[in-house]
């Protein structure tokens, strides 16, 4: 299980893998992996250093990311690393990158013995280094530098800017085959006006985290999980414009093949491929007729063939 350290020197030598890992996509597991394969070589033990910055990103300052921190943590536990640090990026940006060598990566704080970075790796006060500067800062202190050559995929190097562009586009199969994983997102089932219930098709709503990038609104396939149970679904993401004038967007999914109550309830939406826009219809029947279509091609839909 994987140990969220503070600012707070470690009593291991460490390999650690350095980078904001938005996504912990294709690109970056090989980051962790090169950096896991130097610890086994040299017995030391895996940690990684990101940054904390989802209040940044709920108000607007930067891109938003892929997934949240906790998702972050979650998949870079999963990758097998001991050691999580992960302070906020406010009390490091204003740093040197000499400083930032001093303060994190020697011996004060992760007494790292290898570090493993992106090669297109950014560090200190304006981004002013890069891993030329990062080599040289370190060598007095003993650190190995190791430079990861980016992944290329099609032609194109996978980097999350590349997956938000066709998460926006509703290429969902695409942002699936990059990440390495399903995309999903998760929440508390809330309570919400479910005007879809009166037209035959109960749904279970959470709320879109403010932190990330919104997927193309519309309507997708997906793979649900709530309390412990899997089921296909049907998901709208948006604003419901034939039901609701409320401009907030949020998750709402057709589970089918249950019933209950599930409010209050964790539940996890995995998208798997988008079917339609969002649209505002012209009565609430050609929208139920739309949605019975819908859960057909969910019902019809294997994930696992070659023929999506």
């Amino acid at each position: 299980m994987i140990e969220t350290v503070k600012m707070e020197p470690l009593n291991i030598k460490t390999a650690v893998a350095i980078g904001y890992f938005d996504g912990v996509h294709t690109g970056h597991r090989m980051i962790l992996d090169t950096a896991a394969a130097y610890a086994k070589q040299m017995s030391l033990h895996t940690a990684v250093f990101t940054f904390d910055m989802p209040g940044r990103r709920a108000e607007g300052k930067g891109s938003r990311d892929l997934i949240t921190s906790q998702e972050k943590k979650r998949l870079i536990s999963e990758a097998g690393v001991e050691y999580f640090v992960s302070p906020p990026f406010e009390d490091f940006c204003s740093l040197s990158g000499r400083d930032f060598v001093d303060r994190v990566l020697s011996r004060k704080c992760l007494n790292a013995a290898v570090v493993v970075c992106g090669d297109d790796f950014r560090f200190g006060r304006d981004r002013e280094c890069g891993v030329r500067e990062l080599a040289r800062f370190c060598g007095p202190y003993g650190i190995q530098v190791f430079e990861q050559e980016a992944l290329i995929m099609d032609g194109e190097r996978v980097s999350s800017s590349r997956i938000k562009a066709e998460l926006q586009e509703g290429n969902i199969q695409e942002v699936n085959r990059l990440l390495g994983y399903t995309y999903s997102v998760s929440g508390r089932v809330i309570h919400r006006n479910n005007k879809a219930c009166e037209l035959g098709f109960p749904t279970a709503n959470i709320l879109f985290p403010a932190e990330c990038v919104l997927p193309k609104k519309g309507v997708y396939i997906s793979d649900v999980v709530v309390n412990g149970e899997r089921y296909r679904g049907v998901t709208n993401i948006g604003t419901r414009p034939t039901l609701t004038e409320d401009q907030q967007s949020v998750v709402e999914t057709h589970i089918i093949g249950f019933s209950g109550d599930l409010y209050g309830s964790d539940m996890t939406v995995s998208l798997l491929r988008f079917l339609r826009p969002e649209k505002k219809f012209g009565t609430a029947g050609e929208l139920a007729e739309a949605v019975r279509l819908n859960i057909e091609d969910a019902k019809a839909f294997d994930a696992d063939s070659p023929e999506k």
